[in-house]
């Protein structure tokens, strides 16, 4: 088995040879925490430099995609509106008041038979209270209470949902310059040997074959390091776009500085989805919905019962005319109050209350398929993700293996080249091959972490402030 301590690197010899690897004998314990040296601080030698003063942290493009986020905003301004509906629900116990005033001229000047004018104003203030209507008012107020929980735990997940995404286009940014890293060597090392091989060639001690295939195979290394410098571009893309930010030349990622745990060999899956079931955002806003849904029942089947309103005033009314052929005014100012309770009895309403009742039950019953659903995935996607996990684990010894000795076999084709007894077939096998467990180390180590961010997301507590900050268990 090989294993690593954190000061180890992939180190490059030269440009005719690409990483030869160190290796120590350690502790469990630190095997993970040297493959998370390797990747977080060393996998992009001679990069960052130029771009040292705007590199962009693990944190930084976190915040920035938790801050402009459309989807999350979207989710926080749901809150905000729940919040308001609930405010509605606790006013609806409130009286009603109502103010009226109303102002009356007549005149009947130049009629032949009478002649006079008059002034007529009434004004009133009318309070009325539901005192029973069949318990709508408490349904609905819990109705909001649930739906403003499930709006809450709808953010929640969906910050979640962002940090995952921006952990996994940073990584793979992180990923794609370390692929261009070997691509470039490899450019190197090809174009070193084509003027090795041309002056073999000079020297009458190569057939031309060699040097035409040495310059094909040279070629194909200019185009594997555009290719990859192409996916950097899109990955770079994808990660600005995930930040919210329309500046998509922000520099080079920066290798976060975060203490990770040794994570144990064996990972109790039961408990991951019993913590799960605890702390899933979306799963237990599913649970608010059922509790909400619950009371939709009671509030539609509020229509069965009778609704009793109280009622009531005061008016006051003034009123004056005059006649001009008797030159004789009347009038006065009349102060009128009344109280008052209704009742009404639902007699027949085409059915309608026992339809809405069947259909919130339906409603009901929907969510609680979505949630016994969601429940299975939970099992599904934890579970996929712990043997994710172990297999990346797995992967990364075998490629490590693969890149030690493939180096190895690396150096004694070239040697045996030089003295005419390997073919130059054989020696841009084993370089392609070398070349390709380079990048297979460098996949698999990412791949591991990303393996590992992802059960943290499925098991529902991935978050800003405790970003790959918890011990797994």
């Amino acid at each position: 088995m090989i294993k690593y301590t954190t000061s180890l690197l992939i180190q490059l010899k030269s440009a005719e040879r690409l990483s030869a690897v160190c290796q120590k004998v350690i502790t469990p314990k630190c095997i993970f925490l040297g493959l998370i040296a390797l990747i977080l601080y060393g996998v992009c030698p001679g990069i960052t430099g130029a771009f040292e003063a705007r590199q962009i942290s693990l944190d930084q493009a976190v915040q920035l995609a938790v801050k402009n986020n459309q989807d999350l905003k979207t989710a926080k301004n749901n809150i905000r509106y729940s919040t308001l509906t609930l405010e509605k629900e606790k006013n609806d116990y409130l009286p009603l008041v109502t103010g009226t005033q109303n102002t009356r001229l007549t005149s009947s000047c130049g009629q032949s038979d009478s002649g006079g004018s008059g002034y007529t104003a009434d004004a009133g203030v009318t309070v009325s209270l539901n005192l029973f209507n069949g318990f709508e008012d408490e349904a609905s107020f819990e109705i909001a209470r649930h739906e403003l929980s499930l709006s809450s735990y709808e953010a929640i997940r969906q910050e979640q949902q962002v940090i995952f995404d921006t952990v996994s286009a940073y990584l793979n940014v992180v990923k794609q310059l370390r692929e261009i890293d070997i691509a470039r060597e490899n450019l190197a090392y090809n174009s070193q040997k084509e003027k090795q091989i041309k002056a073999f060639y000079d020297a009458g001690k190569i057939p031309v074959t060699d040097l035409y295939q040495q310059q094909a195979e040279t070629a194909d290394a200019k185009f594997n390091l555009l290719a990859a410098e192409n996916t950097l571009k899109k990955a770079r893309l994808e990660l600005a776009n995930l930040m919210g930010t329309g500046d998509f030349d922000w520099g080079e990622v920066k290798m976060p500085e975060i203490d990770l745990w040794a994570v144990p060999d064996k990972i109790n899956i039961n408990r991951l989805i019993q913590t799960a079931f605890q702390t899933r955002a979306d799963l237990l806003a599913l649970e608010k919905s059922v509790s909400a849904k619950k009371a939709g029942i009671r509030e539609a089947a509020a229509g069965r019962y009778p609704a009793v309103n109280l009622s009531a005033g005061v008016t006051s009314t003034y009123s004056n005319s005059y006649d001009e052929i008797s030159g004789s005014h009347s009038g006065g100012d009349n102060l009128d109050s009344y109280v008052g309770l209704t009742i009404s009895l639902p007699v027949f309403d085409k059915h309608l209350t026992r339809i809405r009742v069947s259909q919130a039950r339906v409603n009901k019953q929907t969510v609680i398929l979505s949630l016994e659903k969601l429940k299975e995935q939970i099992r599904v996607e934890l579970g996929e993700a712990v043997a994710d996990y172990h297999t990346a684990c797995e992967t990364i010894k075998v490629a490590e293996t693969r890149l030690f000795y493939t180096d190895k076999a690396m150096e004694s084709a070239d040697k045996r080249y030089r003295v005419g007894k390997a073919g130059l077939t054989e020696l841009i096998q084993i370089r392609s091959d070398l070349v390709e467990s380079g990048n297979k180390v460098i996949e698999a180590q990412i791949d591991k972490i990303l393996k590992i961010v992802s059960i943290f997301f499925y098991r529902g507590d991935l978050g800003l402030s405790h970003l790959l900050g918890k011990e797994l268990s």
